[in-house]
């Protein structure tokens, strides 16, 4: 037979192939987002560091019953109050400590920090709204900006993954934060394209074959994302 002819096709069927199963090597990362913050006066000392909502601590512990018979290896938190208070109980539901990383706190927002950002969009303010519409960090007055923050969060989730093949971790941090992952991830230009809704799970296998995700937004827990609320 001539390398240009083909071999003849036989008459057994073949299944549809299955999806990719994970490979040994790699790491499923959990990406959670913390529960609802509570409210908060723009430019108190509370607006630094806002602890979860009575609502949060609810969805919190929703999380964590969603996740009562998973197997998580290991849980990374951001500094911050609300996701710490999140992490912490899919942690003690295992016996793990939770591991803390600044670099996957939030957008340092410059200007628009302490509160500034949310009052903002609470207004629907004019800068916001046309800010909002880039998709992107970088118009914000002495932001951090979009590439330093994909940067230092994938370098925290990324090094983490590396320690964990074979594993299944848990990280909480913030709705931009998983953006920016997912962003760096996926090579999108836009830093918020994926909606991230407070403590919902977005699900990625990490491993040297390159990313898959496998799930964005899962909300189950709290409402069925596909139908909505009502």
């Amino acid at each position: 037979m001539s390398h240009t002819e083909q071999p003849e096709q036989g008459t057994q069927t073949v299944p549809q192939p299955l999806l990719r199963s994970p490979e040994p090597d790699e790491c499923e990362v959990l990406l959670i987002r913390h529960g609802r913050s509570a409210d908060v006066v723009p430019g108190s000392p509370e607006s630094l560091d806002p602890p979860l909502h009575a609502v949060g601590v609810e969805q919190a512990a929703l999380l964590a019953d969603r996740l009562r018979s998973k197997t998580i290896h290991a849980v990374y938190s951001s500094q911050l109050s609300r996701a710490m208070q999140t992490a912490a109980p899919l942690a003690a539901d295992r016996g793990l400590d939770v591991a803390v990383f600044r670099d996957l706190e939030e957008i340092r927002l410059g200007d628009w920090g302490h509160g500034e950002f949310r009052r903002r969009a609470s207004v629907k303010d004019p800068e916001w709204v046309a800010w909002n519409r880039t998709g992107r960090w970088d118009g914000i007055p002495g932001c951090e900006g979009d590439d330093a923050f994909r940067s230092r969060v994938a370098g925290v989730i990324d090094g983490v993954a590396a320690h964990h093949a074979g594993q299944t971790i848990a990280v909480v941090s913030h709705g931009g934060t998983i953006n920016a992952y997912l962003a760096h991830l996926l090579g999108i230009h836009r830093s918020m394209v994926f909606t991230i809704e407070n403590t919902s799970i977005t699900t990625a296998r990490i491993g040297p074959h390159g990313p898959t995700v496998l799930a964005s937004n899962d909300c189950q827990h709290l409402y069925d994302a596909v139908l909505g609320l009502d």
